[in-house]
């Protein structure tokens, strides 16, 4: 069986994962501005917990973006630091889609459900994303994006709104027609493994060399946001 380690800080929350022998262990914390000082303890107490050393996974799952800058940059480090250690390939995992399976993990949704990731990107723009439910996985409809929130259109009625980026929704075009919105959602590691258990089937592994954050806005800009926190 595949044995993964998954990995987010890409929001206020930092989570671990870890796949093995077929179950999943899941250390979910919210820690805003502290992702340094405890990203690797969680995952040296994951691994410890599953009586795991690095050097026994097959690969290093982790949310490349988009999201915070900082929280990004302390993810992938870590990533790469043990890949590279224990010479195993890492799979990235879009942060917007691992909100979409995460919902999905949580309620029962009917095949072809669309869901709707949101996260504020600050400097009055949004990060979002368009998912369906297609045998229990997420499966983009577009690209993920950054939007001004007037730019965020044709949104079905019957889609599911996630993540802080509707704050924006009375200015997004049809952002008042959803049912439901749940502000509070976040990504989560558990459902980033789940995602890139089936992309390593599928070979889609990377090397850790190549591991890149997705910004989906310049870095300058990056750097100019998270500056204004």
């Amino acid at each position: 069986m595949t044995t993964l380690l998954a990995i987010d800080a890409a929001t206020e929350a930092c989570s671990v994962a870890v796949l093995h022998a077929g179950e999943i262990s899941v250390d979910f914390r919210m820690l805003p501005r502290a992702h340094t000082r405890f990203l690797l303890p969680m995952v040296d107490e994951m691994l410890q917990q599953r009586g795991l050393r690095v050097a026994d996974l097959d690969g290093i799952a982790f949310t490349a973006g988009p999201g915070s800058f900082t929280g990004l940059r302390v993810a992938i480090a870590t990533v790469q630091g043990l890949a590279f250690a224990a010479d195993i390939p890492v799979v990235p995992v879009s942060t917007l889609a691992s909100m979409a399976m995460h919902y999905t993990q949580q309620h029962t949704l009917a095949e072809g459900s669309m869901l709707l990731p949101a996260l504020d990107a600050r400097m009055d723009e949004v990060y979002f994303g368009r998912y369906r439910v297609e045998s229990g996985q997420v499966v983009p409809v577009v690209e993920d994006g950054l939007f001004k929130p007037e730019e965020v259109a044709e949104l079905p009625s019957q889609g599911i709104g996630l993540g802080d980026g509707w704050g924006y929704r009375d200015r997004f075009s049809d952002g008042e027609l959803l049912e439901t919105v749940v502000l509070d959602h976040l990504p989560h590691a558990g459902a980033a493994l789940r995602l890139a258990e089936q992309r390593f089937k599928q070979g889609a592994a990377i090397d850790a060399a190549l591991a890149q954050p997705v910004y989906l806005r310049d870095s300058v800009a990056w750097q100019k946001t998270e500056n204004q926190k």
